[in-house]
């Protein structure tokens, strides 16, 4: 490339002053218009190959602190809630100038969701610590960080342990605890645990899970009741200081509507902190049940294990091997376990899908299912064994991408750890679009194959690959003793099949709110062609089921679907109904949700100092109280640790984009031009 720039500048420089007799110069100018030439030509050649040429660049990057400050509700919930919301917001406030006087600071603001920090008002009513370190570490990744100064009170309820992020931290920590940091005796519940929705008539279960905290020696009094009377009660004896207890109780459902239940613990008098003492409960009792059909191969646990996750409002039938298949227009659900197999009257279960051409169907898939038949038997997939004809021990993995529904954080995190299903080696070809839920992981190695996935066209298909399920909720109980995490996975599963089928359009809402909480929602209208479309007005009709009382609202339009902020709405249960005209027809969406009074974020008001002091240890940082903000101030700035970086590095760029070879090139060419027309030529 530089040979042939060479070789092009002195053949041009040669053609006009050695093989043009016409130019009469002497001959050291001549020597020097060549000269002068040839560098116009080679240049100007090299520029049409544009190579590249290497560039070393230094650069220095400031340093920057990170600023996170606790935005939950539990702070202002303590004794010193009038500290926090008074003198503290001040004494933040000049600490907060201070330090973007001295330091390039990046400000959050964390709680239920990580955002910029706009105002301190104590709204949060979820705290997820996590969030805001994997924020961190993915958004400061290799950058210059001083180090971070986090405000909290050590105490979340969302995500995971946020010591296990921070010990990889390459920059310090250093934490302020915020909160009431004594211990006080407390009783609390916890959790509880209940079906939303039950059947008239049955019979129905309600756990309770009591805390108590510095109680030993005490006893107190769990109570149900409904508007005034005692359904049920326990005595409990706290035998500790960290006392925790699940109480089970089982109530009647005989009459229809919504049931209001308050849950209360009582015993301690003098108690400091009542907020958490008191749980209301909505449940509604519907005239209403599915039947439910699973054909299966033959007996297996995991039919016993399905069953378990379905309420009262379900009814299950079994058919095995060789049963005449049930008239499937009875039934809202079909589960095939291992199913059609080579036991299974293929044209006639053929025959009754064709037939019932809407009822959602949950496939099971081990090695007893017929493959060819199962192709047969639906279009969404093709399968057929692999070539090594073994069994495959697969584990799963949440789908960070699934939205047909969505999961808590505590499912996520266990499904991982799930004993293996199992599943003969399958080659599999999708023909529809699929949401998957779980994917496969083999031997650790992640597949990319779904191991579970919804199809969702003429009837809502989902399919399972691998049998054993069983061990999941075994595993479940054995880690938690309760199978909460089991039964969400599959009853959100199978809710999800039971439920009509619409044309894609949907209203997205919370599940509960609690009382100082917007309602707020967000809507997607689709038309025929599966588009969305904001062009029909979206109205809602919200009704307190207890009390009779009804809301109505219009969605603000977005560019792709609606949202709405209904504002704070009375503690209760609701319903809603959503409707649009679009293409001369009515569509109407409808769903439930509960405004209850009390919010997680008081369950445990006082700070957990040793979280907070674990933070910093772990990475090099120091831990301070709230008092103590002047003293943080100062050790900042003499933190030899916080200073400039200077990166050196190598580029390689465009020859053509450099802007000193454009002025060399005018530079050579008016030389030459101003040479020859001082001498005659011009």
């Amino acid at each position: 490339m530089f040979l042939v720039a060479a070789v092009v500048g002195l053949a041009l420089a040669m053609l006009l002053y050695f093989r043009n007799k016409k130019q009469h110069y002497g001959k050291p100018l001549t020597i020097i218009l060549f000269v002068l030439r040839a560098l116009i030509g080679g240049l100007l050649t090299l520029l049409l190959f544009n190579p590249y040429i290497r560039q070393k660049v230094s650069s220095v990057e400031q340093p920057t602190l990170l600023l996170a400050h606790d935005n939950s509700a539990s702070l202002v919930l303590s004794k010193d809630s009038a500290f926090y919301q008074t003198e503290y917001q001040q004494q933040f406030a000049g600490f907060r100038g201070a330090l973007n006087r001295d330091f390039e600071v990046d400000e959050y603001l964390f709680g239920q969701e990580v955002r910029d920090f706009d105002r301190l008002d104590f709204q949060d009513q979820l705290t997820d610590i996590s969030s805001l370190l994997q924020m961190v570490e993915r958004t400061y990744y290799k950058r210059n960080v001083g180090g971070v100064v986090l405000l909290s009170d050590g105490l979340y309820n969302r995500g995971f342990e946020p010591l296990l992020l921070a010990e990889r931290f390459p920059f310090p920590i250093h934490t302020v605890v915020l909160g009431d940091t004594l211990s006080y005796p407390d009783l609390r519940i916890k959790d509880t645990h209940y079906n939303k929705k039950v059947s008239l008539g049955a019979t129905f279960p309600v756990r309770v899970v009591v805390g108590a905290d510095d109680c030993a020696g005490k006893q107190a009094m769990l109570t149900l009741s409904e508007e005034g009377k005692v359904l049920a009660r326990q005595s409990l004896d706290i035998a500790s200081n960290r006392y925790s207890k699940e109480v089970d109780f089982m109530l009647e459902a005989p009459t229809k509507g919504v049931r209001q239940i308050d849950v209360e613990v009582t015993g301690l008098p003098d108690e400091a902190q009542k907020l958490n003492n008191v749980k209301r409960l909505f449940i509604e009792v519907q005239d209403q049940k599915y039947r439910i059909l699973c054909l299966a191969d033959a007996p297996h646990p995991d039919l016993g294990a399905l069953r378990s996750v379905l309420n009262e409002d379900c009814e299950v039938d079994f058919a095995f091997g060789h049963d005449e298949i049930p008239d499937l227009s009875k039934y809202q659900l079909l589960i095939l376990h291992q199913t059609p197999s080579r036991h299974t009257d293929f044209a006639a279960l053929q025959g009754q899908l064709e037939r019932n051409k809407k009822i959602p169907v949950l496939f099971v898939l081990g090695n007893g299912t017929d493959f060819d038949a199962l192709n047969r038997l639906q279009r969404a997939v093709t399968l057929k064994r692999g070539v090594t004809n073994s069994i495959l021990d697969v584990k799963g993995f949440v789908n960070p991408s699934f939205g047909t529904f969505t999961l808590g954080d505590k499912t996520k995190e266990q499904v991982v750890k799930y004993p293996p299903l199992a599943l003969p080696h399958l080659e599999t070809d999708f023909h529809l679009s699929h949401d998957d839920l779980l994917m496969q992981e083999v031997l650790g190695v992640k597949s990319g194959l779904p191991l579970m996935t919804f199809v969702r066209e003429d009837r809502k298909e989902a399919f399972l690959f691998g049998v054993n399920v069983w061990r999941w909720r075994l595993y479940n109980y054995y880690q938690d003793h309760n199978n909460v995490v089991f039964d969400e996975l599959f009853s959100k599963t199978l809710n999800y099949l039971l439920l009509s089928r619409d044309d894609g359009s949907a209203v997205f809402a919370k599940e509960e709110y609690y009382g100082n909480e917007a309602v707020t929602m967000s809507a997607e209208l689709r038309n025929p062609n599966n588009e969305l479309v904001t062009d029909p007005d979206l109205s809602i009709r919200i009704v307190n089921k207890k009390t009779g009382e009804t809301y109505e609202y219009v969605f603000s339009k977005r560019e792709h679907d609606y949202e709405l902020n209904a504002g704070i709405l009375p503690e209760g249960l609701y319903t809603y109904r959503a409707e649009a005209m679009m293409a001369g027809e009515k569509v109407a969406l409808v769903g439930s949700f509960a405004v209850v009074a009390m919010g997680i974020e008081a369950q445990q008001l006082t700070a957990d100092i040793e979280r907070m002091r674990a933070l910093a240890t772990a990475t090099n940082g120091h831990c301070y109280t709230a008092q103590q903000l002047s003293d943080l101030l100062s050790d900042l700035h003499d933190d030899t640790r916080i200073t400039s970086v200077e990166h050196h590095e190598t580029r390689f760029e465009d020859l053509i984009h450099a802007k000193w070879i454009f002025f060399v090139l005018i530079g050579l060419a008016a030389l030459e031009w101003i040479l020859r027309k001082m001498f005659g030529s011009y």
